[in-house]
């Protein structure tokens, strides 16, 4: 396929910088959140990406759509929850074990739209759900299939990258059912920027109660450039994948995004010096099932 003469110049070239920019996040993330509390990186990625998508928002839209968006105080708790399970993931972790774990959020979401959205559950993503499953035992071989699963979910970091995505795939459902509900064409910009505000909200809040909002300026003074790049690049990411869904379906944007995971690993290798050849392998077969579970 020629996906320039298909889609045009500018949706395919904002896809592949989602998918570049997804890469870095993780390698960012992890410097950013690495030996400190998680709530403070996580607060700075979501607050820093609300203030960088400001100059998008189109704040003319009609009232209605502003109040269907109440939504995102439900789905925000989810989103809240499992960003700080991500970041704190990725700096405990290798990113080359704990990225493609995040891949399983359309696991989750698979069986949580068949319990609760009533959306069936096919042979092909039956197969997609085995490939996840098969393809996250070779990110820590351990001789056999059960034992390698079991490698994964005794450590740490996977666990919490585990976790992240199932919460993220219950924010996913809680959209889904409360945004169809309404019954209305929200805009995808302003609904991202009420989301993302939500989010740094609740992060807040667990701060405050926690009497850690003392972290968010330490943190700034000492890792300013990667808080910045981070917020910058959550914010960002996604809206070039509002470009690219201009044209490009988002049944294969948002797969295709999923390919950042190797980018990923790509850089995990050069930042961290960490071992990707048997990952590599393991990353392309979860994709595979990744894919199987969007058709």
């Amino acid at each position: 396929m020629d996906w320039f003469t298909s889609y045009g110049a500018l949706p395919v070239l904002a896809l592949a910088a989602r998918i570049i920019l997804l890469g870095f996040e993780r390698i960012v993330v992890k410097r950013l959140g690495t030996n400190v509390d998680p709530f403070a990186p996580t607060f700075l990625f979501f607050a820093l990406g609300t203030v960088l998508l400001l100059p998008f928002v189109p704040w003319n839209l009609p009232p209605e759509q502003w109040k269907a968006m109440t939504v995102s105080f439900g789905a925000g708790i989810f989103y809240a929850a499992a960003f700080t399970c991500y970041v704190h993931s990725l700096s405990m972790g290798e990113a080359s074990l704990v990225s493609p774990l995040y891949n399983s959020n359309v696991l989750f979401l698979a069986l949580l739209a068949f319990l609760f959205l009533g959306e069936p559950l096919t042979i092909t993503k039956l197969g997609g759900l085995s490939l996840l499953v098969y393809g996250a035992s070779h990110l820590n071989p351990q001789g056999s299939f059960l034992k390698s699963v079991k490698a994964i979910l005794t450590d740490p970091a996977c666990r919490f990258m585990v976790l992240a995505s199932l919460l993220i795939a219950c924010g996913r459902v809680v959209d889904a059912h409360v945004v169809s509900a309404a019954r209305l064409n929200i805009d995808p910009i302003a609904y991202c920027f009420v989301l993302y505000s939500v989010i740094a909200m609740y992060v807040l809040i667990a701060l405050l109660v926690r009497r850690r909002t003392g972290d968010i300026v330490t943190l700034m003074k000492k890792r300013p450039v990667a808080a910045t790049i981070a917020g910058g690049i959550n914010g960002y990411s996604y809206l070039f994948l509002l470009v690219a869904m201009t044209r490009i379906d988002v049944s294969i944007a948002e797969p295709a995004s999923m390919l950042s995971v190797l980018v990923t690993l790509v850089l995990a290798r050069k930042a961290f010096g960490e071992q990707i050849s048997k990952r590599l392998v393991a990353a392309a077969i979860m994709l595979v099932g990744a894919w199987l579970l969007m058709v």
